[in-house]
C-alpha cells in the first residue's frame, strides 16, 4: 500500500470524536458554571522551561503546553491534528478566571479614580478586554467620555486605527523634552491635578501619581500621536492600561466585534492564534509599522466573509476546520492578495475595492507607498485603518513563510514534527506556566466541526499533487 493510499484510508476512519469542540471557548467565560478556573490551572513555579525546538517543557515531554498527548500522524489526518492544536492553544491562552478578576479589579479602581477627577465622565472599556480576545499580556484599553466642561485640551481622533494590546497608538511618539522641562511639567501637573484649566491627559496622570504612586511601575503621557493617551502599568499585577479621551469609535468597535464573533465562529480562535503569531515576531505595533489588533481582526473578518460566500456559491458544506482556515488565511495575505491595487471593506458582508478609484484614491492611495494596506474603517469610510502599517511587506513575507511551513506538514511528503502549530508559534516562558485541565473532545454529530474532515480532504486535493509544489491559485481582488 502506498503512503497516499494509507492516508486516504486513515481519513475514512476519522470519527467525530477526533475533533475538539469550539464550544467551550467561543462562549463567554461568564456562561460557565463550574465556579472555578474554566480551563487552566497554574502549575508549580519550580517547573522550568528548557527550550523550544526539541525541548523538554514543564510537562516533562517534548510537546508544547497546548498539547495533551502526542499525535500519531500515520493514523491521523494532519489538518485535523492542526485544528485540534489550535483549539488547545486557544484554551491555553485565553484569560483565566483569576486573571480576569485581577484585570477587573484594576479597572474598577481606575474607574473610581477617574470619577474623582472627572465626576460627570463615562468610563468605557474597549479593545480586547471588551471583546474577550485578550492574551494574558494584553493591555486594558479605556476611553473616558468627558462632560463638555472637562474637554479642554482633549483632541478627538480615532482609536480604531490603533493596536489594543500594549502598543503606542498610531503616529510618532511625543517629541523628546529635556529632563528639566519634563520635571517642571510633572511638578506643575501634580500641584494642579484637580484644576479645571489643566488638560485632561495631565490631570489624569497627576491624579495617578498622587494616589497610585507606590503601585505605579510605569506612567507616561503621549500627546504627539493620532490618539493622545495616558499609558501606565500597575506594578503589583503588571497589568498595562491605555487611556484616551472622547473616543466613541473604540467602544463601537468592541460591539461590532461581538457581532462578528456571533456570525463567524472561527473569528475568535483565529484571532488568538494570529495575535500571538504577530506579537512573537514584533509585527503587532502600529507605531513601528506593524498590524494592530483591530486591523488584524478586520483582515480575518474579510477573509471569512469572502470564504463563506465562495462556499455557499459553490454549494459546498460550510465547515470550520481551523487548520485549513489558518493555512488559507496565510495563503491569501501572504501570496494571493494584491496590496498595490486592492482595498478591503467589511461592510455589506465584505467586498474588495480598487484603491485607485476616483472615490477612493484620496483616502486610500499613498503615492510614496503604493503597496500600503488599504482597509476601510467601518465607522468612517474615508478613514484607512491600515494607513500606519508601513511594514506590510515584512508582514506579507511572514505570512508567506508560515503558509509554506504549515503546508510542508499537511501535504506529502510530510515534514516530521511533534507539533504542527509549534512550527510557527514559538513557545514562551509564559505558556509553560499554564497547564490545561483537559482537552477531551466534546463533539456531537450536529456540530459543524464534525464536518472538518471534508475540508481536510478538499484542501488536500487542491494543494497536494503527488508531493509536487502546489500550483498558485489565481484570485481576483477588485
Amino acid at each position: 500500500m502506498t503512503n497516499q493510499d494509507s492516508d486516504e484510508s486513515n481519513e475514512d476512519n476519522v470519527l467525530d470524536q477526533d475533533f475538539l469542540s469550539l464550544r467551550n471557548y467561543t462562549n463567554n467565560n461568564d456562561d460557565e458554571d463550574d465556579g472555578g478556573d474554566s480551563n487552566y490551572e497554574r502549575e508549580s513555579s519550580s517547573s522550568q522551561h528548557e527550550g523550544q525546538s526539541g525541548a523538554t517543557y514543564n510537562n516533562g515531554t517534548d510537546l508544547p503546553p497546548w498539547m495533551k498527548e502526542s499525535v500519531d500522524y500515520r493514523r491521523t489526518n494532519h489538518l485535523v491534528a492542526l485544528h485540534n492544536e489550535i483549539v488547545g492553544f486557544c484554551r491555553l491562552m485565553e484569560p483565566r478566571e483569576d486573571e480576569m478578576r485581577l484585570r477587573n479589579e484594576v479597572l474598577d479602581r481606575f474607574t473610581k479614580l477617574a470619577k474623582t477627577v472627572f465626576p460627570k465622565s463615562k468610563v468605557q472599556v474597549f479593545g480586547s478586554q471588551a471583546t474577550g480576545l485578550c492574551l494574558p499580556s494584553s493591555d486594558i484599553d479605556i476611553a473616558i467620555q468627558l462632560d463638555p466642561a472637562d474637554r479642554t485640551g482633549a483632541p478627538s481622533t480615532d482609536p480604531t486605527t490603533t493596536n489594543d494590546d500594549g502598543d503606542s497608538k498610531n503616529g510618532n511618539k511625543a517629541e523628546e523634552k529635556s529632563d528639566k522641562e519634563r520635571k517642571a511639567e510633572e511638578i506643575e501637573a501634580m500641584e494642579n491635578w484637580d484644576a479645571p484649566t489643566g488638560t485632561p491627559l495631565h490631570r489624569l496622570a497627576a491624579a495617578l501619581r498622587k494616589h497610585w504612586m507606590p503601585e505605579l511601575y510605569y506612567l507616561e503621557v503621549i500627546e504627539k500621536t493620532r490618539v493622545p493617551l495616558v499609558k501606565f502599568k500597575h506594578g503589583p499585577t503588571m497589568i498595562a492600561v491605555d487611556v484616551c479621551f472622547d473616543q466613541e469609535s473604540g467602544p463601537q468597535a468592541a460591539r461590532l466585534m461581538h457581532q462578528y464573533m456571533d456570525a463567524l465562529p472561527p473569528l475568535r480562535p483565529l484571532t488568538f492564534v494570529l495575535k500571538y503569531f504577530m506579537a512573537s515576531r514584533g509585527l503587532n505595533q502600529p507605531y513601528t509599522g506593524g498590524v494592530g489588533s483591530f486591523l488584524l481582526q478586520m483582515m480575518i473578518v474579510s477573509f471569512l466573509q469572502h470564504r463563506e460566500r465562495s462556499v455557499m456559491r459553490n454549494r459546498q458544506p460550510l465547515v470550520y476546520n481551523l487548520g485549513g482556515l489558518l493555512i488559507e488565511f496565510f495563503e491569501l495575505y501572504g501570496i494571493d492578495f494584491n496590496y498595490v491595487t486592492t482595498g478591503i471593506s467589511v461592510r455589506f458582508d465584505g467586498f474588495y475595492f480598487p484603491k485607485g478609484a476616483s472615490d477612493r484614491k484620496e483616502h486610500f492611495w499613498q503615492p510614496n507607498r503604493q503597496s500600503s494596506f488599504a482597509v476601510e474603517n467601518p465607522f468612517d469610510i474615508t478613514s484607512d485603518v491600515g494607513a500606519s502599517s508601513f511594514r506590510m511587506n515584512m508582514v506579507q513575507r511572514s505570512f508567506e513563510i508560515a503558509y509554506k511551513v504549515l503546508l510542508s506538514h499537511v501535504t506529502e511528503p510530510f515534514q516530521p514534527t511533534t507539533s504542527i502549530l509549534a512550527s510557527i508559534l514559538p513557545v514562551s516562558e509564559e505558556m509553560t506556566q499554564r497547564v490545561p485541565k483537559s482537552l477531551e473532545p466534546e463533539v456531537t454529530s450536529a456540530d459543524k466541526l464534525s464536518s472538518a474532515l471534508q475540508a481536510g480532504r478538499k484542501n488536500k486535493k487542491e494543494r497536494n499533487s503527488g508531493g509536487k509544489r502546489p500550483k498558485k491559485r489565481q484570485r481576483r481582488h477588485s
